[in-house]
């Protein structure tokens, strides 16, 4: 019987980081008997290649079907690495952290790179996903070069990481960072308001009100993604004031914003 397609609720989906490990992947997703594996890596070229290829052999001879997916990505990246598993999370159906009967996607957080632990213990607070940290006794790579062996390292033990619950701007912040990104990552603010129709009527504005009136309603959504998340900088006071995306301002759109994210980065699967 093959693996349930992504996004059925009731799947028991893993996401592991591939650095130099093996037992370290594959003692968890076995233990659970999990449905689809995301490993994931850099490129081809990567040190830790010959790994990817040992995990994804043994993988495929388990005795039952498992759907395995490669997704690259930037494993230094934090906010790139985050971004993939957001992608990962809203393919499965798992971006809301609260919704009943549904599997929380369960993430290693033991393998890979201290960026990979970061990003995938973050996503677990943003989403919904369970992170687990792998114990293990000894490892044979510690000051050689690392290389597949038949036995890599011995686990010990499978913990769960306990998290809170770590929330994301409100949609209506999140708008105006999708504005700004659609003319190019800078506006006046009189031209920002356009944009997002605060000068127009609508069901909670009622009839058209005062260009002070807008540039309050403007005011309440910038403040706190200036002051609070650090994602625009207003260049200067007034109506004719420029408002800038910064740079973590983008990368908060690759997490936040509903028009990316859909699909991860995978170059191939097998179930």
């Amino acid at each position: 019987m093959p693996s349930p397609p992504p996004g059925s609720p009731h799947s028991r989906v893993h996401i592991a980081p591939v650095g130099f490990e093996v037992e370290r992947i594959l003692e968890p997703i076995a233990r659970e008997r999990a449905d689809r594996v995301y490993l994931v890596t850099r490129d081809e070229k990567d040190a830790a290649a010959p790994f990817v290829a040992e995990v994804e052999h043994r993988l495929g001879r388990m005795p039952w079907p498992i759907d395995v997916r490669i997704v690259r990505t930037d494993l230094w990246d934090v906010f790139r690495a985050l971004a993939s598993y957001r992608s990962i999370f809203t393919l499965e159906g798992r971006t809301d952290r609260n919704a009943p009967d549904v599997l929380p996607l369960r993430v290693n957080v033991s393998t890979g790179t201290k960026i990979t632990a970061i990003a995938g213990t973050l996503a677990c607070m943003l989403w919904k996903g369970e992170p687990y940290y792998v114990q293990v006794s000894r490892a044979w790579y510690s000051d050689r070069t690392p290389r597949v062996r038949a036995v890599h390292d011995v686990v010990e033990r499978v913990d769960p990481v306990n998290v809170y619950e770590l929330r994301s701007p409100a949609r209506e912040l999140v708008e105006v960072l999708e504005a700004l990104d659609r003319r190019g990552g800078a506006l006046r603010k009189h031209e920002l308001i356009r944009e997002l129709g605060l000068d127009r009527p609508g069901p909670d504005r009622g009839v058209i009100t005062s260009p002070q009136a807008q540039h309050g309603r403007l005011r309440r959504r910038l403040d706190p993604l200036e002051q609070r998340w650090g994602f625009i900088e207003a260049e200067s006071a007034g109506p004719r004031g420029r408002v800038r995306l910064t740079e973590q301002g983008r990368l908060a759109l690759g997490l936040f914003s509903r028009a990316v994210g859909r699909t991860p980065n995978s170059d191939h699967s097998r179930s």
